[in-house]
């Protein structure tokens, strides 16, 4: 894993045991080749350290809704500021601006969650999400002289600096016809359909995978053990890092919705983020 190529990230913690996955592979003679998948935890920082990977997915929002925006950074034009304010901002400033947005616009959406099937708001959370955000903004920002983020940086990818997605593994498992009510159910939904059916599932999305993709034009190849690791993982974040790395796959073969270019929807992408998807 020293050198890595596409990479697929499930980043879903600001502290411990910070629940992160990473799956990684390669396109070879036309296929995404799957290397791995694996926990790594709080070491993630220290990995991309290393060396970004040519294309990165992050399961993990990188912006907030326009109007947080602003009461975090009044004259807000892109979404790199407010990675920087949540790397450098006390605290106390980031729970009142939080707090407050949150009371008087419940359940507030980003443009790109909207459109990517009704994703929860990320404004509709306990407790409050600016502490994984700010870990991720650490994360970003250690790395902004060396990749370029899509939107705020780029919106295409280019091969001439390594690139950074949000992308969202619900939305590209749903896109590719496969399995994903019970991996993303509330708590309860989980509870009362048992462990075996939730594994079950997990099992169906793994072995419909390359069917999907190939309905796309492109192929994947998953390696028995990396096929189990995703299965067997009782969290469900192994197959949400194996479906980043499949939708950064496919955004690199041109099979993505990229931001929009013009007009008030385009300003807001700029400031919020886009999701990457297949499309």
């Amino acid at each position: 894993m020293e050198k890595l190529d596409l990479v697929g990230l499930h980043y879903s913690s600001s502290k411990p045991p910070n629940p992160s996955w990473m799956a990684w592979g390669s396109e070879r003679a036309g296929a995404l080749h799957v290397d791995g998948v694996e926990h790594v935890g709080a070491t993630v920082s220290e990995r991309l350290a290393k060396g970004p990977p040519r294309v990165l997915g992050i399961d993990a929002p990188f912006g907030v809704p326009t109007g947080l925006a602003r009461a975090l950074v009044p004259l807000v034009t892109n979404g790199s500021q407010i990675l920087e304010h949540l790397t450098v901002a006390p605290s106390a400033l980031l729970d009142a601006a939080w707090a407050t947005y949150t009371t008087e616009n419940p359940g507030a959406l980003r443009l790109t969650d909207a459109l990517s099937h009704g994703a929860h708001s990320i404004t509709n959370t306990k407790p409050p999400l600016w502490r994984t955000l700010r870990a991720l903004a650490r994360v970003l920002w250690s790395l902004r002289d060396r990749v370029s983020l899509v939107p705020f940086d780029a919106l295409e990818l280019s091969p001439a600096r390594p690139m950074v997605l949000e992308v969202l593994p619900a939305v590209t498992l749903r896109l590719l016809g496969l399995p994903y009510g019970l991996h993303h159910a509330a708590p309860e939904a989980l509870a009362a359909a048992g462990n075996t059916a939730v594994t079950a599932e997990r099992l169906r999305v793994v072995a419909g995978l390359a069917a999907a993709v190939s309905a796309l034009g492109a192929r994947v190849e998953l390696s028995p053990h990396v096929a189990n690791a995703c299965a067997q993982d009782t969290s469900g974040d192994a197959i949400d890092a194996l479906m980043a790395l499949v939708t950064v796959f496919l955004a690199t073969r041109g099979v993505w919705s990229p931001p929009p270019l013009t007009g008030p929807a385009a300003t807001r992408a700029l400031v919020e983020g886009w999701i990457v998807r297949p499309g």
